[in-house]
């Protein structure tokens, strides 16, 4: 386990959030501390059938000895949600928390840690080490997210284990290159998993992965569509096949 050594860099966690009011309140009471730093949090809440908003809303105000930032999505999902995030933060490192409490909100600290100790640049979680709890992954997703892992190593010639994971860290001086990658892409990654990995390899970042448990959700459920959403991401992967030879020949 990693030790803590009380960075002093200010830290922003986003977290989107759409159809989990159920998870909001267990997730900001298990946040870390973070021990003499400041540390930001930033709700995106998208457009939900229970009470997301409100309940972020309600969040904030009880715990008003946090910094916490409410932000209703402006469109639509998870990649659009993030970007939007960034734009509300001020840390010198952010995070990327899932609301679904199906990575340990406890496990950033060893995240930003990695990042603080100059162990890379772009911290990617990764759900397939140990084991997964039962139901907490579906079979065809976890068919499809083996198959990119594959795919997505071969590209960038780095060997990653789960390319799909929504737990992220990284400097906000990052973000030149991930928006300058984004903005060469005609075809877009829905969730942004891609755009994060495939920049970070494109741009020379050292990424490193961090093992998570994987959790079972305790209320609401996936908004992933397999289908729809796993064609959009096989597109995505072509034209950055396409991409990386290019620059390589170049």
């Amino acid at each position: 386990k990693i030790g803590s050594n009380n960075n002093l860099l200010k830290k922003s966690i986003i977290i989107p959030a759409k159809n989990e009011e159920g998870n909001l309140e267990e997730l900001i009471e298990r946040i870390p501390k973070f021990a003499n730093c400041e540390i930001e949090i930033v709700f995106i809440c998208g457009p939900s059938r229970d009470n997301t908003l409100s309940k972020a809303y309600e969040i904030q105000n009880k715990y008003n000895n946090l910094d916490i930032k409410v932000l209703e999505q402006n469109s639509n999902g998870k990649a659009n949600a993030v970007f939007q995030g960034f734009e509300h933060c001020t840390g010198e490192l952010i995070a990327i928390l899932d609301s679904d409490l199906s990575v340990d909100p406890e496990s950033l600290t060893d995240f930003f840690e990695i990042i603080e100790s100059g162990n890379a640049d772009f911290v990617n979680g990764t759900r397939l080490i140990y084991g997964k709890e039962k139901g907490s992954m579906r079979f065809l997703n976890n068919i499809g997210n083996i198959i990119f892992q594959y795919l997505i190593s071969f590209v960038i010639q780095q060997k990653l284990t789960d390319s799909l994971c929504g737990t992220k860290v990284f400097k906000k001086s990052f973000l030149e290159h991930l928006n300058r990658w984004r903005k060469s892409k005609k075809i877009k990654d829905p969730f942004g998993d891609f755009d994060f990995i495939f920049s970070a390899a494109f741009t020379g970042q050292k990424i490193l992965e961090y093992p998570v448990h994987y959790r079972t959700r305790k209320y609401g459920k996936t908004q992933i569509s397999r289908f729809r959403d796993g064609w959009k991401l096989f597109f995505y992967f072509i034209s950055s096949y396409i991409k990386f030879n290019s620059s390589n020949t170049s």
